[in-house]
């Protein structure tokens, strides 16, 4: 039996990409704790990237660097969630934690921004959400070393908008979903999710635009558990194709 919890993507100490409801368990397993994250990027809001309770962790830490936490979320994603908030019976004490220790930050789609040192540039994926006229935001990261990284979660085959954004750059590292990774029913350029056969044609693309390359370390992540092919299938494939991408799993560490 394949056991895995919901993607997310710790990047250096202080920034995030997505805090699903399997946080705690994944900050545990990985030997973690959010002491010293400063910066949460959310990608959409959906439950499996974002769960609002989990913002307060950070409270329950024995120390904390008392520094804000700084989430970021486009700004469809940002109404829906001031929503969300008036909603929840959160306890006077995690009501007053929220409001001195969080601050909720909305984005453009296709802009850039500093965040926290990084160079962050918002990619709008192929992937609605719980907000109104919400997209996902797949993140182009450039650390201060100079190396840059696409986290592409959800997302199906690209619009033309986003292919004309991307034209011109170059990332050294690429994690791109493949949710349906083994079904063959969803069409040659679905919406919403990738299967391995979108995906393959997405990295296609991306090496034509010069987006990635034979030095662009690539992974795939984000699988159904119903997709019908196992991790080991999965990676069987990912590493015979020109690519010789890996298939993400719980824990898997990066040198970017």
């Amino acid at each position: 039996m394949e056991l895995r919890t919901r993607s997310s993507l710790r990047v250096g100490p202080h920034h995030q990409i997505d805090l699903s409801p399997d946080h705690y368990v994944q900050t545990m397993a990985a030997g973690t704790d959010m002491y010293d994250v400063e910066h949460i990027l959310i990608t959409h809001t959906h439950e499996d990237h974002f769960t609002l309770p989990a913002l307060t962790d950070k409270a329950m830490t024995r120390k904390t660097n008392e520094k804000m936490l700084s989430v970021y979320l486009s700004k469809p994603a940002l109404a829906y969630v001031e929503g969300l908030m008036e909603r929840i019976l959160f306890s006077e004490k995690d009501l007053r934690w929220i409001n001195e220790h969080l601050a909720f930050v909305g984005l453009e789609y296709f802009h850039e921004y500093t965040i926290g040192g990084f160079t962050v540039q918002t990619i709008e994926g192929n992937h609605t959400a719980r907000g109104v006229n919400e997209y996902s935001i797949n993140y182009l990261v450039r650390m201060p070393h100079g190396k840059e990284l696409l986290y592409a979660c959800d997302t199906g085959y690209y619009t033309d908008e986003t292919w004309e954004y991307l034209s011109g750059k170059r990332v050294d590292t690429l994690v791109l979903e493949c949710t349906f990774a083994g079904r063959t029913d969803r069409g040659e350029y679905p919406e919403s999710h990738l299967d391995l056969a979108s995906y393959f044609k997405t990295l296609e693309r991306m090496t034509r635009i010069g987006f990635i390359d034979d030095r662009t370390a690539v992974y795939a992540t984000h699988f159904n558990p119903h997709q019908g092919l196992s991790h080991f299938d999965i990676q069987e494939r990912l590493q015979q194709s020109a690519w010789h991408a890996t298939a993400a799993y719980d824990r898997l560490r990066v040198e970017v």
